[in-house]
């Protein structure tokens, strides 16, 4: 992966919280809560905009690369129609032994700017070295 990436931009881009999405979403869910659970996390941050845009972005080998973690950080649950901004970005990128690290950071904000959610997703690409 390319430490230079830090910073970097993957995606930005208005969404809209489509009603047809969350019910899908409830849908696949299939739990008497999953209506409420849908408006939490409707989206995958670090693929919001397209798998290749993080790959490009990273210069990351897939071949060699694991989801190693990812952290939810709600303000407030997402509402059926509403306009959201979100921005995915690179956060860090760093090595350890032949292992190397990239941490991405995906906001989503609402028309006033407000954060209503994040999430910060680790990736592990091993033998990079």
């Amino acid at each position: 992966m390319r430490e230079e990436a830090v910073g970097a931009i993957v995606h930005e881009a208005a969404v809209r919280v489509e009603p047809v999405k969350l019910a899908e979403l409830a849908t696949a869910i299939g739990t008497e809560s999953a209506a409420t659970t849908a408006t939490l996390v409707p989206w995958f941050g670090a693929t919001v905009g397209g798998e290749q845009r993080l790959v490009d972005t990273l210069g990351m080998d897939l071949s060699r690369a694991l989801l190693a973690g990812h952290r939810y950080d709600w303000e407030r649950p997402f509402e059926s129609g509403e306009d959201i901004a979100v921005k995915v970005f690179v956060d860090q990128v760093y090595s350890k032994g032949d292992n190397q690290f990239a941490i991405i950071r995906s906001e989503f904000r609402d028309r006033g700017g407000d954060l209503v959610h994040s999430q910060t997703t680790t990736f592990i690409e091993r033998g990079a070295q």
